[in-house]
């Protein structure tokens, strides 16, 4: 009970702010929601515990692994996941309302899937490929996630997924689309839903934001081979899908940096889109590649787009669209820029240089409404990228850019003093 208005309830009833009967009902209620609260420290422990014990009993094994026979190495290989499967049976009978046993016992029977699998490959001579190797490991560890409802072993399962269709996509020649990635990280969803219906302020749940955003963002690019240039597009879709999620109420409510969805969707939609500013890509990328793209076949892009739509529709209904952050249009944007290249190129890169200004103005006007510095901030940073990025390609003197930037950070200053003051007089008011 060591919450900062505690400490300070014999002042506020020497003062007489309080009476003594409510200092006690203010002591009773944290005291009872304590209680409902996992130790935080006792989970973390539980899970560096499981994860040292399994580290040690591997480097035991591999020290004297040589000097042992095959029925031994097989023995060893199923111990560690007979063992954990001990272990979860026992907490799922004594102790499945503990946190730090489900998420350690998960944990410990989610490397031991991997340890049993790789021995068992080594003593037969199993030949493989890691890419193979870490898909059936995933396949087995997945009903871990939801037989002990462990929210590590799904940040694993995340972090392993993704290894996967990087093995197969990006570092295994000839490069293969991993389409079993999807499939596998649908199947993990049940479970983050169900962190945000139940457990929508834990710090799991803004974990798995986090991950799944810079997941999918991460693999995304296995679309490069088949659809070229238009793969930016469908990153500009998936980053809208990201940002209008984040902006569902209960999400939206939460800290911003808990929301990884709301911020991986802006940064990459705003990266992006300075991105496309520069003239050649208007000019030389796509009249080489677009063209030559099947855009009725383009079905990675359409799903996408299809799916966004879907959400900037109900979410529009549910708040008004007017609401909706600004990016969430991004994608329809983006679509007309396309079909604008293709007869005027150097009209979609100006409507795209427009374009980041207006994102960039909107997120100072929100900043200044919501009377948050580091929104209002972020646009200005918005448009000092914009002008960075037009520092390279326009022809302007030394002295012309940079008055730009003196002009840059003047705004700066201005707006961040401008706050200030507000604040002040909001607290004085």
């Amino acid at each position: 009970m060591s919450k900062p208005i505690l400490k300070d309830l014999p002042e506020l009833i020497a003062a007489n702010v309080i009476t003594e009967e409510t200092a006690q009902h203010i002591r009773a209620f944290y005291q009872q929601k304590e209680e409902h609260v996992p130790n935080r420290l006792v989970i973390v422990f539980g899970i560096l515990g499981a994860l040292l014990v399994g580290l040690g009993i591997i480097l035991i094994i591999a020290h004297n692994w040589d000097t042992l026979g095959k029925v031994p190495k097989l023995g060893i290989a199923l111990l560690p996941l007979l063992i954990g499967q001990v272990v979860a049976a026992f907490v799922l009978i004594k102790k499945f309302d503990n946190t730090a046993w489900r998420e350690g016992a998960a944990t410990f029977l989610f490397l031991a899937i991997a340890a049993s699998i790789s021995i068992v490959s080594q003593v037969y001579n199993i030949e493989g490929t890691l890419h193979g190797f870490l898909f059936l490991w995933m396949v087995l560890a997945l009903p871990v996630i939801y037989t002990l409802r462990s929210s590590l072993a799904s940040l694993l399962y995340i972090l392993g997924i993704t290894w996967y269709a990087c093995e197969l996509s990006y570092f295994h020649y000839p490069y293969t689309t991993a389409w079993w990635y999807w499939v596998l990280l649908a199947l993990m969803l049940p479970h983050y839903y169900r962190l945000y219906v139940g457990k929508i302020h834990s710090n799991f749940f803004a974990f798995h934001s986090w991950f799944i955003a810079l997941s999918v963002t991460t693999v995304l690019g296995m679309f490069g081979n088949m659809l070229n240039e238009l793969t930016v597009a469908v990153y500009i879709n998936v980053f809208c899908i990201f940002i209008l999620i984040g902006q569902i109420e209960r999400i939206r409510e939460r800290r911003l940096i808990s929301n990884g969805l709301l911020v991986v969707g802006s940064l990459g939609v705003i990266s992006l889109l300075l991105f496309l500013s520069f003239e050649w890509f208007w000019e030389e990328v796509f009249e080489d590649s677009i063209y030559h793209v099947d855009l009725l076949h383009a079905y990675p892009y359409w799903i996408t787009f299809a799916i966004a739509i879907v959400l900037l529709i109900v979410l529009g209904m549910r708040q008004s669209f007017a609401a909706l952050n600004v990016k969430s249009y991004g994608f329809i944007v983006v679509l007309i820029l396309m079909l604008v290249s293709y007869q005027l190129p150097l009209l979609a890169r100006v409507l795209d240089n427009a374009l980041l200004f207006a994102f960039g103005v909107f997120t100072i006007r929100d900043g200044a409404r919501q009377n948050r510095l580091s929104l209002l901030n972020y646009g200005l940073l918005i448009l000092t990228a914009l002008i960075i990025c037009r520092f390279f390609d326009l022809d302007m003197s030394f002295v012309a850019r940079g008055l730009l930037f003196v002009l840059v950070g003047a705004g700066f200053f201005a707006a961040n003093i401008w706050m200030v003051k507000k604040r002040k007089q909001e607290l004085k008011a």
